[in-house]
């Protein structure tokens, strides 16, 4: 009997120390969704508004100008990729970077948590934010008061 007991306990604390082991961080989803919508992109077999409609967070495009306008970007993204190793493209969190390379972006209210700088080889070349477990934006423009902002679609 304190044999099963004791069997049943040790199950119970692996079971536990297994299930801690595999726990994934939110950071870790949002990468994931990053490292998989540039995949897809690597992939020039793989269409612009396929990428869109399957990583992509699309609320507000309402016209064909704007769909164009983000398959164009998708292509824009795909040629700039076409030289570098998606193994060394490296995710940096917002919270991450100095202060001097974030405070010209104003977040507006969104979670600084879900952006991230994707830099190769030391040189950014471009930054998401995360919605939903999407790609909300992968565009950040300049305001007219000197400040960035994320474009969301």
């Amino acid at each position: 009997m304190r044999i099963i007991s004791l069997s049943i306990i040790l199950y119970f604390f692996c079971s536990i120390g297994h299930a801690q082991s595999s726990f994934e961080t939110d950071q870790d989803k949002d990468i994931a969704v990053i490292q998989s919508f540039l995949k897809d992109i690597a992939n020039t077999s793989t269409r612009p508004d396929v990428i869109l409609s399957q990583h992509v967070l699309i609320e507000n495009t309402n016209t064909d100008e704007a769909y164009d306008y983000l398959e164009a970007s998708i292509d824009e993204i795909r040629l700039n990729l076409q030289s570098k190793k998606l193994t060394d493209i490296e995710c940096i969190p917002f919270s991450s970077l100095s202060r001097n390379l974030t405070r010209d972006i104003d977040p507006e209210g969104k979670p600084t948590s879900k952006m991230y700088f994707l830099y190769y080889k030391k040189r950014q070349i471009f930054a998401v934010y995360i919605a939903m477990h999407k790609i909300a934006s992968f565009t950040l423009v300049a305001k007219g008061n000197q400040m960035a902002h994320f474009v969301t679609y």
